[in-house]
C-alpha cells in the first residue's frame, strides 16, 4: 500500500478550508499530530490501492472526532461529515457527496483489527493530549484526565480542579470499580513523555501522566 497522493481541493472543498480560523482547536491538533506512521501498520492488511476507498488517515481523524467528544457515534459521525463542512474538511474528506457512511468505520476498524485499530488510536491520543496542553486547548476531564508534572515528578496542573481533581481524590470502589482492569502505555510525542492508562475493558485510556522529556 502506498501512501495517499496529495490533495486536490475542489472549488467547494477549498472554499470550506478557507473559511477555517487559523485558530481553530481542531484544526491546531490535527496539524500537531505526525499521522505518517500509521500507514506502515496498516500496509499489510492492504493488498493495492484500488481497495483504498478513503484515506486512514482521514478515517482516523474523523474517529478522533468521537473520542472528543464532538459527536457520540460512528451514525452521527456519518452524518455530521455529509452536512459540517468543518469536520469533512479538516478530516481530508474532498467530496461532501462522498463521505464515508457509519458501516465504513465499522469495516474498517475489522478490516486492520482490533488490536491495531487501538494500537494507532492510542498513540493519536497521546499526541492530541499533548498538543492540547502545549496549545492551552481544553479536552474535558470527563474524557481523559491529564495530569501535568515537572521535571522532577511533582505535579504541576491538570485538566480538573479543587476537591473534584481525580489526581488528589482518594479512591472509593464500588464493587463494580474494583473489578476495572487497568493497563498503561508510554510515548513520546512534541517534547512530552506521555504515560497513559487504559481501561481493559474499553480499550479507552482513562488518564495520561505528561512529563518534560528533558
Amino acid at each position: 500500500m502506498k501512501k495517499a497522493k496529495g490533495r486536490q481541493l475542489s472549488f467547494i472543498t477549498y472554499e470550506a478550508f478557507q473559511k477555517i480560523k487559523k485558530d481553530d482547536p481542531l484544526k491546531i491538533i490535527f496539524e500537531s499530530i505526525d499521522w505518517s506512521f500509521i500507514y506502515p501498520i496498516i500496509k499489510d492488511k492492504y493488498t493495492t490501492d484500488r481497495e483504498l476507498v478513503y484515506n486512514p488517515v482521514s478515517l482516523f481523524r474523523a474517529q478522533l472526532l468521537i473520542w472528543l467528544g464532538e459527536v457520540k457515534s460512528n451514525r452521527r459521525l456519518a452524518e455530521s461529515l455529509q452536512f459540517n463542512s468543518r469536520f469533512c474538511v479538516l478530516c481530508g474528506f474532498d467530496n461532501f457527496l462522498k463521505t464515508p457512511a457509519h458501516s465504513t468505520f465499522s469495516y474498517f476498524r475489522k478490516r486492520i483489527g482490533k488490536d491495531i485499530y487501538y494500537k494507532i488510536l492510542h498513540r493519536i491520543i497521546a499526541q492530541t493530549v499533548v498538543a492540547a496542553t502545549i496549545n492551552k486547548i481544553n479536552i474535558s476531564s470527563n474524557i481523559i484526565h491529564i495530569v501535568i508534572l515537572s521535571n522532577n515528578g511533582k505535579k504541576k496542573s491538570c485538566n480538573c480542579s479543587g476537591s473534584r481533581c481525580k489526581y488528589n481524590k482518594k479512591q472509593k470502589h464500588s464493587k463494580d470499580e474494583v473489578n476495572i482492569k487497568l493497563t498503561t502505555k508510554n510515548f513520546v510525542a512534541l517534547g512530552f513523555k506521555a504515560k497513559m492508562v487504559i481501561d481493559v475493558n474499553t480499550k479507552l485510556p482513562v488518564e495520561v501522566t505528561l512529563t518534560p522529556k528533558e
